[in-house]
């Protein structure tokens, strides 16, 4: 009974194996399921690492400088005291910032943060001028005179060579900042201003109080020689005459607008602009990313290309070009040096690949300041990127190229810090930065690009970083190679045995080319193939 059900089932399984590869459902729904995977893939790891800079802003870099020589102010009753308003805006602005963890306030001078600008370490410096303290008591004074005052005034520089959306991030992360400074001063200057003008009404109002005074003690001594109707004439002249102080000092005080009082509420005018014009042919700013993305792109399609190419050329997978099919004798190499072999290749090939990407580059209107060394870096970027992927292949085969997808532009985008910076994107892509090698690439040649081939503005830590991502995967595709080689054999085993009937395949094909038999003979018409093994 059981030998007629094994029976059966073996039946069964030669017919489906008869009726071939379109009736098995693996066959249509592994594809539709990669692609599923894919899209699902690419969308949360792109759209979720760049969709929302605002919610994952943390430790934004930007510098407060405070230039203001403070100003004398008169205090209440007598004399002057020294105010500096610049301070106010600025511990009002770290005391918004400190709320959170959103921005990396640094207080420097100018010569500090010019040069962290210069090294692409800052999105934006908030300048508060010498001027400030002198133009907001300007500025009170000028609402109860006709004295001209200046609207203090801070600077926001940005860095467009450190990437547009990072200026703009900046733009909105410290604008609101500011004007809840500006308020909270403004308050001070209303309340201020309200001081001022009852204390020139009170001045006014004592002065034609005085006045009127000394003219009722004349009135009194011209109608004491006069009679009784005189002095009651002149009582009466004093009577009409007791709230005259307090209508002329109404009219004759000076007074703040409203249009006065809305300008002192919000006092601070921000005047935002780049610290650096970007020349043209950089794209805006973001050109040095999208030579990094060439890279990628060409060291990733082009490593695939050698990949099916030599393995088409060696007999591992069918040649194919237009028309042309071809199925040619198998070369078993150790998978190591399959990788030597294709990767040596891709390096050699590089090299001018890089030279050419430079001249075009020139060519277009894009600026190469240290050309030399933007070869030298395209080449090693090249160099990596083919070494992460024929590393892949090795160790998985087909589903290599899938991999080095998901890991070099899946992944590599949102964490290469250009089009978000990382202090704009999830902790993910962050802590993932360091191993993916978009971001040294684009750290390298930003630095050649726009910041004078400076070490420390990426230069030196791009060239760290991309360095040991080749040695690694070198290292790692050697390794990997060497151990599926001894524990499974070579890819393309040379003749009929153990590797031959795990891929499903019939001894006698692989039997009948003796480049792949090791020299054996090919097996003929009405001979055993296992004889032909055997002998």
């Amino acid at each position: 009974m059981a030998d007629d059900k094994l029976g059966e089932r073996a039946s069964h399984q030669a017919a489906g194996k008869g009726r071939g590869p379109f009736y098995s459902a693996t066959f249509w729904a592994l594809p539709a399921v990669v692609i599923m995977v894919l899209a699902v893939l690419g969308t949360a790891l792109y759209l979720g690492g760049l969709s929302n800079p605002a919610g994952h802003l943390k430790d934004f870099p930007v510098a407060m400088v405070n230039q203001d020589r403070g100003a004398e102010v008169p205090r209440a009753g007598d004399g002057t005291e020294k105010q500096n308003y610049g301070h106010r805006i600025e511990d009002g602005f770290a005391s918004e910032a400190g709320k959170d963890e959103r921005l990396d306030l640094r207080r420097l001078d100018w010569d500090q943060a010019q040069d962290q600008l210069e090294r692409g370490e800052l999105f934006g410096v908030v300048v508060i001028p010498e001027s400030f303290s002198e133009d907001t008591v300007s500025m009170v004074k000028g609402s109860l005179t006709q004295e001209s005052a200046a609207r203090p005034e801070i600077t926001l520089y940005t860095d467009p060579q450190a990437g547009s959306l990072g200026t703009r991030i900046a733009t909105e992360a410290v604008q609101p900042g500011l004007e809840r400074a500006s308020s909270t001063m403004g308050e001070s200057l209303v309340k201020s201003a309200q001081s001022a003008q009852q204390e020139a009404y009170d001045q006014v109002l004592t002065e034609l109080e005085s006045q009127q005074d000394k003219q009722s003690e004349e009135l009194a001594r011209s109608a004491a020689q006069g009679g009784p109707a005189v002095q009651q004439f002149a009582q009466q002249i004093q009577q009409a005459q007791s709230g005259t102080p307090k209508q002329v000092a109404d009219q004759l005080a000076p007074k703040v607008s409203s249009v006065s009082t809305d300008l002192l509420r919000d006092p601070v005018n921000v005047d935002t602009k780049p610290y650096q014009e970007l020349e043209e042919g950089t794209a805006l700013g973001m050109g040095a990313f999208y030579y990094a993305i060439i890279l990628l792109v060409i060291g990733l399609s082009g490593s695939i290309a050698v990949n099916v190419l030599m393995d088409g050329r060696m007999g591992m997978a069918p040649f194919e070009m237009g028309p042309v099919f071809r199925d040619l004798p198998r070369v078993g190499l150790p998978r190591w040096l399959n990788f030597l072999m294709k990767w040596g290749l891709f390096t050699v090939a590089a090299a001018p690949t890089s030279a050419l990407m430079l001249w075009v580059g020139a060519a277009v209107g894009m600026p190469m300041p240290h050309g030399v060394a933007v070869f030298f870096a395209g080449w090693l970027s090249l160099s990596a990127v083919s070494a992460v992927v024929l590393a892949l292949i090795t160790l998985g085969g087909s589903a290599g190229m899938v991999l080095s997808m998901i890991y070099l532009v899946f992944m590599g985008l949102p964490s290469a810090g250009a089009v978000v910076p990382l202090q704009a994107v999830p902790d993910f892509f962050r802590v993932i930065a360091p191993i993916e090698p978009l971001h040294h690439i684009f750290m390298m040649i930003r630095s050649l690009l726009y910041f004078d081939a400076q070490a420390d503005a990426g230069l030196q830590s791009g060239l760290i970083g991309i360095s040991l991502i080749l040695i690694i995967a070198v290292l790692v595709a050697l390794a990997a190679g060497w151990a599926y080689d001894r524990k499974f054999g070579r890819r393309g085993p040379r003749g009929p045995g153990k590797h031959a009937a795990h891929r499903g395949e019939s001894p006698a094909t692989d039997a009948a080319h003796p480049a792949v038999t090791g020299g054996q003979p090919a097996v003929k018409s009405g001979e055993n193939p296992s004889a032909v093994a055997s002998s």
